[in-house]
């Protein structure tokens, strides 16, 4: 298994296949390193530390764009890129829960530059927003500052994290195992455990989320049962997803005893087929993703008895400020008689990280390697 999509399977379980990660990690020794620049190529050598107080950021991500060279900094803040071509370059630098910066450099073949980054902490006020059904989605996309500027900080630091989760899936492969755990509740109040395993994922993508496209139905009935992919926080940072949904100000919100900053989204009206609504939520402070919520935006015709399918996800950090999701608890709902005691009022899976082991080094390593 290899994809990092949420697969549910229809209608009784949930079969989620998406990349969970703990907090705890172990890292698989690293055998290549890091490319040097030789006399047609240089590096840029940085450290980025905070404007009030000067302390480092650690794990902040470094990336030329123009030649889609991109890595996280060391637990010091020291980025390195190597073998840059000669000549003017902008280098781009960010780190959750403050404002990214755009800087000229000039590379010089031979040689390592040294510059130094300073960034300003974010500061927005939200305040609470009552609880609303959200308007139909007429003109998606990502939202504009002109509209909401306290709105649209927030947002791009929701895709920040998403940038950052891209980044290390691409940069920094890993597998990891999960606990699953599926169990159903009967309409006559029994609750019953019907598995208990593990199973052990490679960090690789390979589903990618098109629109109205999140369900799939075998040629013949015989080749399994209809299949749900939910998208996950990496396709917060992908564009096709971006320009199919719409977001809105939730404001703060209290969330299991923390005061969270919401995101809220649904697909473009348009989309006549299924696809997903949910909420994300950040902290206020560090604009760290914390939770998602997320929802079939429409049950299929085709699909007998489904009411309902939701999916919470909170999330964790395998650094600091490097989000990962640590559990996921999705959730079947069904029609219900009363009639029919032992049928289902719901099918419960729940996932939980138990390790993380990356292949080939881990965040901040570029920089540490001669």
């Amino acid at each position: 298994m290899s994809q990092t999509g949420r697969r549910f399977i229809c209608p009784f379980f949930t079969s989620i296949a998406v990349p969970l990660f703990a907090i705890v990690c172990i890292v698989a020794p690293a055998s290549a390193a890091t490319a040097q620049a030789n006399d047609s190529t240089g590096t840029i050598v940085g450290i980025v530390v905070m404007k009030d107080g000067g302390l480092p950021l650690a794990y902040s991500t470094a990336s030329i764009p123009a030649l889609g060279k991109e890595r996280f900094s060391t637990e010091q803040g020291v980025f390195t890129l190597a073998s840059l071509p000669p000549g003017p370059l902008l280098l781009r630098v960010r780190h959750l829960g403050y404002s990214p910066v755009d800087l000229p450099v000039t590379v010089h073949a031979g040689r390592a530059d040294t510059v130094n980054v300073q960034l300003v902490h974010i500061a927005v006020r939200l305040s609470t927003v009552q609880v609303r059904a959200l308007p139909e989605c007429k003109n998606p996309g990502v939202p504009k500052a002109s509209a909401d500027s306290a709105f649209a900080t927030v947002f791009d630091q929701l895709h920040q994290n998403a940038d950052q989760y891209r980044l290390l899936t691409d940069a920094y492969p890993f597998v990891y195992t999960v606990e699953r755990m599926m169990s159903v509740t009967q309409v006559d109040g029994e609750a019953r455990l019907e598995s208990v395993d593990t199973m052990k994922v490679e960090s690789a993508r390979t589903w990618k989320y098109q629109p109205g496209a999140v369900i799939s139905r075998p040629r013949r009935l015989s080749d399994g049962p209809m299949t749900m992919s939910i998208p996950t926080l990496v396709h917060f940072a992908d564009k096709v997803f971006l320009d199919n949904h719409c977001f809105y100000n939730g404001g703060l919100e209290m969330v299991e005893g923390s005061e969270l900053l919401r995101v809220d989204f649904n697909a473009a009206s348009r989309i006549k087929d299924p696809d997903v609504d949910g909420a994300m939520y950040l902290d206020p402070n560090s604009f760290q993703i914390r939770r998602s919520v997320l929802r079939l935006s429409r049950i299929p015709k085709d699909v007998r008895g489904l009411e309902k399918i939701e999916a919470v996800t909170r999330f964790g950090e395998v650094l600091p400020s490097i989000p990962l999701i640590a559990s996921i608890v999705s959730v079947n709902e069904f029609q219900t008689n009363v009639k029919q005691p032992k049928s289902l009022v719901s099918a419960t899976e729940q996932q939980r990280l138990t390790r993380v082991e990356f292949l080939k080094g881990m965040p901040g390593d570029d920089a540490k390697k001669p």
